[in-house]
């Protein structure tokens, strides 16, 4: 009789591991509130600005010049973007106030709670999103991502009808499927 002691299964735990995280993605929602922006007390002012991406025109970026996104999927309340995918794709959280009208942006910034008790930004109701593999201003690596991540244009729209700078479409693209 042959024991196999100390013989592990890898492939295993990280089918286990991907399935967790996927089903962490698609689930959850949050409570929107108005964009009062009213400072934490231990928060300051949130900084967006615009920049340009080549074959996407202007967009939303950070302060750090990184453009900002938003998911298809997340309609009103609804929060898709939590644990495994939010690594992928960081939320713009608020700790102090929302960000000061530049006169370059037109929408209106507002803020949504998510799941996890945290505030996040949102431009027109859209929570914003940074994507991990943009590393400088001026790239859009995450744009058309699964079919429903786009920048965000400096008047608060999708640019989902503009170029796609990133990978689009289906099954296997996108960082795991934390599209939806």
């Amino acid at each position: 009789m042959r024991l196999h002691h100390g013989r592990r299964r890898p492939g295993l735990a990280v089918i286990t591991l991907a399935a967790l995280l996927l089903a962490a993605c698609g689930r959850s929602s949050g409570n929107p509130s108005s964009g009062g922006g009213s400072p934490s007390p231990s928060g300051t002012a949130l900084s967006v600005q615009t920049d340009s991406v080549s074959g996407i025109g202007t967009v939303l970026a950070n302060g750090a010049g990184l453009t900002l996104y938003h998911n298809t999927k997340e309609t009103g309340t609804k929060i898709v973007c939590t644990g495994g995918c939010a690594s992928f794709w960081p939320p713009v959280l608020v700790t102090g106030s929302l960000p000061q009208d530049t006169g370059m942006i037109t929408g209106t910034f507002g803020t949504i709670m998510r799941p996890d008790g945290t505030t996040q930004l949102t431009i027109n109701g859209m929570p914003l999103y940074t994507y991990s593999g943009d590393s400088a201003s001026g790239q859009a690596s995450g744009q058309g991502i699964q079919g429903v991540w786009f920048a965000v244009s400096a008047s608060g729209s999708s640019t989902s009808a503009a170029g796609s700078g990133g990978s689009s479409g289906g099954g296997g693209g996108g960082y795991g499927g934390y599209g939806s």
